[in-house]
């Protein structure tokens, strides 16, 4: 994967930059603790010329728990944080509905990285969703990217009969490490492909 375009790498909020609340939203900056090594992994991703992209669902708003005005100020306090610590958050969509809503935006459904697909045009097939819940990756499987899973427990939840075990992170800095990583092998993996298909057009002008 060449860096001569941007590269992404899109990330659920809640369970993978910040701890979760038990049974609850994060409803102030008060509660919004980074996990451990997120700001390591994030600028450790910036270094090598990728731009993080935050989809998350916040039905928080759609409850009446939270203000608009009062999740996006929380943003821009976690994005400030991220800058400084030499990360780059390029841009974070919410879905803000409840799920009560039923909207197209809510994951698992896809809408949220579809939407971030028309405005930012990465490469699905090469673009890693790291999320931590089965719904973040059959949204990820939907959109047509690829998936590390969090939550070292969650591969034991019940799954759609065709999807396949996501790739297993015990937190954001192991998925960069897999990522940048997968990066690397990439250029090797297309002369392979290469190869084949230069073999293959040998064998059949042979038949």
């Amino acid at each position: 994967m060449g860096m001569t375009e941007k590269e992404y790498v899109l990330l659920d909020r809640d369970g993978v930059i910040n701890r979760r609340m038990p049974g609850g939203y994060v409803t102030s900056w008060k509660q919004f603790e980074f996990l451990p090594r997120v700001l390591e992994a994030l600028r450790l991703l910036a270094d090598r010329g990728y731009a993080a992209i935050v989809l998350s669902n916040q039905g928080c708003v759609g409850e009446g728990l939270l203000s608009s005005k009062d999740l996006d100020a929380m943003t821009h306090r976690f994005q400030l944080e991220v800058a400084l610590s030499g990360g780059n958050i390029a841009q974070v969509y919410y879905c803000r509905h409840s799920a009560e809503d039923e909207c197209g935006c809510r994951k698992p459904k896809p809408g949220l990285l579809r939407r971030a697909y028309l405005e930012h045009r990465f490469a699905t097939e090469r673009t890693f969703f790291v999320g931590d819940s089965p719904g973040d990756c059959r949204a990820a499987e939907d959109a047509g990217c690829r998936t590390i899973l969090i939550q070292r427990m969650s591969f034991l939840e019940e799954r759609r009969a065709h999807e396949e075990s996501p790739i297993v992170a015990c937190n954001l800095y192991e998925a960069v490490e897999f990522i940048l990583a997968a990066d690397r092998a990439l250029p090797r993996e297309a002369a392979m492909v290469m190869q084949q298909k230069l073999q293959q057009g040998l064998q059949q002008r042979q038949i």
